[in-house]
């Protein structure tokens, strides 16, 4: 075997052992191979309880599933309204209660030192606010979902499980499960 080789065969063992460390760690196994490889971290994790460090990384991919999913349903809601409605679709076609809901968390925003959520007022919805969006043009949506009702009772549903992942509680193993099945359930109902 020639370096070349042997440079690769390195390699490939290098990278083997880094995946099985990182699975080390997601199981709660705490090595210390993320503090590592990760960027030099402003707060010290080790200053948190290992309990409360091992949920959180269980829930870290629950919070990931959350944002695409919550993200997805806006960005189908934007184009779909756009491409009928031109730029005018927030203010023609999303329920008055909504609007103003938003609105109200736009100007609380602009109390904090914060940067802005976003441009998109949309993102500052949640799935009760999509629904009562989706249900209010459903004649634009009809050929994107089963029906309403599926929309209703899958975003519901989502909503309740959505509450404490968006507010760093932990779930149990059957609402994990749930919330997976759910989202599989959000993507069945779209034709």
């Amino acid at each position: 075997m020639n370096f070349s080789d042997r440079a690769k065969l390195f390699g490939m063992q290098n990278l083997l052992l880094e995946a099985d460390l990182i699975e080390l760690e997601k199981s709660g196994i705490e090595i210390g191979h993320s503090q590592t490889v990760g960027e030099k971290e402003i707060v010290d994790t080790e200053i948190f309880e290992i309990d409360i460090r091992k949920q959180a990384k269980q829930m870290v991919d629950l919070y990931y599933l959350l944002f695409c999913l919550e993200n997805s349903i806006r960005k189908l809601i934007i184009d779909r309204l756009k491409e009928k409605y031109s730029s005018a679709w927030w203010e023609t076609k999303v329920p008055e209660t909504v609007r103003k809901n938003v609105l109200n968390k736009q100007n609380d925003e602009k109390d904090t030192p914060f940067s802005e959520r976003s441009e998109e007022p949309i993102y500052y919805t949640d799935f009760r606010d999509l629904i009562e969006i989706i249900e209010q043009n459903w004649t634009d949506f009809s050929d994107t979902f089963r029906s309403i009702e599926s929309v209703k009772a899958t975003l519901t549903t989502l909503n309740v499980l959505r509450r404490p992942i968006a507010h760093n509680s932990a779930l149990g193993v059957d609402e994990i499960l749930r919330f997976k099945l759910h989202i599989k359930d959000w993507i069945r109902i779209q034709m």
